[in-house]
């Protein structure tokens, strides 16, 4: 049997009444020679989500917890110790996104087709709510083993760190003890796949694009944008690469040149948001000085890395060099891109 849980609902259905039933409707099309389960976490929503869900009380494939707001980790532990009692495989949906009906049998499919497969992954695209596409992952159909995987999963065009396009075996969750991390802010479902990739063999990975992502004008994303406001808390996102480097062995020396690249990366993002952000001298200076010499110490490993497009490297450095000519581009030519 598998669980399949919205992210949004075993992360938090907090607050998704105008999406939750696209989501839920998705899910219950979908098509193939397989048993599974929708539990639907609401973390303590305040608008109508739980109303939104009555229509599926009576419905045998779905379960709705109601609880109180603990956060987005904490909810998605919650479910996952659902998981564990009786499902063989977990998957995480978001509940502001919606999947096509053969999602989950292009995942099922990976395993039954690789034998001794511990983590099937497919494609997604990335689009706005009306539907304009800003990203489709990239790659080619292939089956990797352990290293190939982690060195993989920061390659900014392709799979990435996501739970939602990603079908885990729940007996690997549990007989490591793997969990959200609630002390992560920022990038902990990328923390949770690294954790989890650690106890692979063999991992399957099927670019279709059958998950769609919709980026909320609320989002993470779009709260980046150029000339919006600073935020000390986007700080928080160079504390997870900081804990992936002490998580990851150092034998994958090529993985932690990766982090080091995503921390260059990050860093010089923050500065380009700072010097573009209207309180931009409310900032600390020693956050500033923090930041330039994350950038200083791993722009080597950034610029040396193989597995990074050339778009990511031309960014980089105008984002390094000319951060108000890059906003001036993007805004000018309407470019869009995963993250941006």
């Amino acid at each position: 049997q598998c669980l399949v849980g919205s992210e949004m609902c075993i992360r938090d259905s907090y607050n998704a009444e105008h999406t939750i039933e696209k989501c839920v409707e998705s899910l219950l099309k979908q098509v193939g020679n397989f048993s599974y389960q929708i539990i639907i976490l609401d973390d303590g929503s305040s608008d109508g989500t739980l109303a939104r869900l009555e229509k599926y009380q009576d419905n045998q494939l779905v379960e709705i917890v109601a609880k109180q707001n603990t956060g987005a980790s904490s909810t998605r532990n919650v479910g996952i110790e659902m998981a564990e009692m009786d499902s063989e495989y977990l998957i995480f949906v978001d509940a502001d996104d919606f999947v096509e009906a053969d999602y989950l049998k292009l995942l099922f499919d990976q395993f039954k087709d690789n034998s001794n497969c511990d983590l099937a992954i497919c494609g997604y695209r990335k689009e706005d709510e009306n539907g304009e596409l800003r990203f489709k992952a990239a790659g080619q159909k292939q089956v990797m083993d352990r290293r190939q995987a982690l060195e993989q999963i920061f390659v900014s065009t392709g799979y990435e760190g996501y739970p939602w396009n990603k079908l885990f075996k729940t007996s690997i969750i549990k007989d490591n003890q793997i969990r959200f991390n609630t002390d992560l802010v920022l990038a902990e479902d990328l923390y949770f796949c690294c954790e989890y990739l650690l106890h692979c063999s063999k991992v399957s990975y099927d670019p279709k694009p059958v998950y769609h992502y919709v980026v909320q004008e609320n989002s993470q994303i779009n709260s980046n944008r150029y000339g919006a406001p600073y935020n000390p808390k986007s700080l928080n996102i160079i504390t997870t690469y900081t804990r992936l480097q002490s998580l990851i062995p150092a034998k994958y020396q090529k993985v932690h040149q990766s982090i080091n690249t995503q921390l260059c990366w990050s860093s010089t993002t923050i500065l380009r948001n700072i010097m573009l952000a209207p309180n931009r001298d409310e900032v600390p200076a020693d956050t500033i000085a923090k930041l330039k010499g994350i950038v200083k110490q791993n722009r080597h490993d950034f610029m040396q890395n193989t597995i990074l497009p050339k778009r990511d490297k031309i960014i980089f450095m105008l984002n390094l060099y000319a951060p108000g000519l890059l906003a001036w581009i993007w805004k000018k030519f309407s470019l869009r891109g995963n993250g941006f």
